[in-house]
């Protein structure tokens, strides 16, 4: 992976080009990743947004590189390219940002002496280490799991209803299963269920298993069941 460098000032940084291509991917997605979590990019730490006279300074001092004809153009810092691999949660895209931290960001530096060599290694266990226990804390669950989770819920919202033969399920069913997802989403802070952490996935599955719906919704369903048994007999 042959990126060439591009800094805002001294820091290095990415364009939304470099990172789609490096990630296996086009740019509108990229964008699109963006647009959908906009509330977790920060600006200064995630991205910089050149406009004006700093976007015209800044591409008088990059001709080599493809800047589009806009008024404005987003660079990614290492944080950024982080968040990106996060939405895309990718091998391939996970595989190149590990690259990315140990060959792009880092800036080469002078030659160590044999102490800081020394030290280096002595601390490189423990950081592969945190970037290992980084990334499991942040992926989500995978498809298989996101399958399972499905069929978890399925299986508690049907009982709860009293079963797919119950007068309750043809009525309430969308209901008590929105309700679901919603606790699920809130429990677990996610805006989709299956953006559960991996790591949590386990856990995910006894809180489905142990979930019931609110106090008003258990009466409801408890009423409208005894109410059609009275009425047709079922």
């Amino acid at each position: 992976m042959n990126l060439e460098v591009v800094e805002y000032k001294n820091i290095r940084v990415l364009t939304t080009q470099q990172i789609a291509e490096a990630y296996g991917t086009d740019v509108q997605v990229i964008t699109n990743n963006y647009n959908r979590n906009k509330s977790r990019y920060i600006t200064g730490k995630h991205y910089v947004c050149l406009t004006g006279d700093e976007l015209r300074e800044f591409r008088a001092k990059n001709q080599n590189d493809v800047l589009p004809n806009v008024n404005k153009f987003y660079l990614w810092t290492e944080k950024g390219a982080f968040l990106h691999a996060k939405s895309l949660n990718t091998d391939k895209a996970w595989e190149v940002y590990d690259r990315l931290v140990d060959s792009y960001f880092q800036k080469p530096q002078k030659p160590l002496s044999e102490l800081e060599m020394m030290r280096i290694q002595l601390g490189m266990i423990d950081g592969h280490e945190e970037r290992i226990e980084r990334l499991e804390n942040t992926m989500t669950i995978d498809y298989g799991q996101q399958q399972n989770l499905k069929n978890a819920v399925s299986k508690r919202v049907i009982d709860v209803l009293g079963g797919k033969k119950a007068p309750a399920y043809k009525s309430f069913s969308k209901k008590v299963f929105a309700e679901c997802n919603h606790d699920i989403q809130d429990y677990f802070c996610v805006n989709s269920r299956n953006n559960i952490p991996a790591v949590r996935y386990e856990e995910a599955v006894e809180y489905v298993d142990a979930w019931n719906p609110s106090n008003n919704t258990i009466i409801e369903i408890r009423n409208f069941n005894s109410g059609m048994r009275e009425v047709y007999g079922v």
